[in-house]
């Protein structure tokens, strides 16, 4: 046996960007994971936390997941709904209310998820206020995508396409604190919910990693194979 190199130069090429590109989605997976890690662990020293009123926080205490109480005001007149939520299957909204606190300033309250209607003119069921004083949920705040969409809707309830504050300031003619609050499940005015942190987990992100890093190998393998063939001598 003697083993003879064929270097096809296109699948020389073709081997290194795919095997480099393999591995860049590889390693980008597993930052992904540490990121999601990260992530989780700080939402849960968040959650171990003992709820604050949320004006005795600081501005940098504003995260997503920070337990808060507020007193105040909370609207029944004016209240939106955020198109397209889906749960369980279910197309419907996540009904906000305006919530005047004690101290003079207007914050979105997010109850959860109704479902629609069997059209677009007939407005959902939406449960009454229980308590409309107080409130114990978790702070929400994100890059708000949607600050762009057109409100083409009128009267009240409202239909909207996102919950960014600046957006819906505008629809109230006051100014909103730069947050939503999301109410705790055990809160009496909350609704069905389905608020995921993450939508991946680090484990699913190490998985798709090592299918990267699986295929890479694969694809090297290949072309040694290819490129590195037995060929039987012949000797005469």
């Amino acid at each position: 046996m003697s083993i003879r190199a064929h270097i096809n130069f296109r699948l020389l090429l073709f081997t290194t960007v795919f095997f480099c590109l393999f591995c860049y989605l590889g390693f980008w997976q597993l930052d992904r994971a540490d990121e999601k890690k990260m992530q989780l662990a700080a939402t849960k020293r968040l959650s171990d936390l003992p709820a604050a009123p949320l004006l005795t926080l600081s501005e940098e205490e504003w995260v997503t997941g920070r337990k808060v109480r507020l007193q105040g005001t909370i609207g029944s007149d004016q209240v939106f709904l955020r198109d397209n939520v889906v749960l369980a299957g279910q197309v419907g909204f996540e009904v906000l209310h305006p919530m005047v606190l004690q101290e003079g300033q207007t914050v979105l309250v997010n109850r959860g998820f109704v479902s629609g209607g069997a059209s677009r003119d007939q407005m959902p069921a939406i449960p009454p206020l229980a308590d409309e004083v107080n409130a114990f949920g978790q702070i929400y705040v994100s890059s708000w995508p949607n600050r762009n969409q057109i409100l083409a809707y009128e009267g009240w309830p409202r239909i909207v396409p996102t919950q960014d504050p600046t957006v819906l300031s505008g629809v109230l003619a006051k100014p909103l604190l730069p947050l939503v609050i999301r109410l705790d499940e055990m809160d009496v005015n909350a609704l069905p919910r389905d608020w995921r942190l993450t939508v991946m987990l680090p484990a699913k992100h190490t998985g798709y990693a090592v299918q990267w890093f699986a295929m890479a190998a694969t694809l090297l393998g290949l072309f040694c194979y290819f490129t590195f063939r037995s060929k039987r001598s012949i000797t005469e």
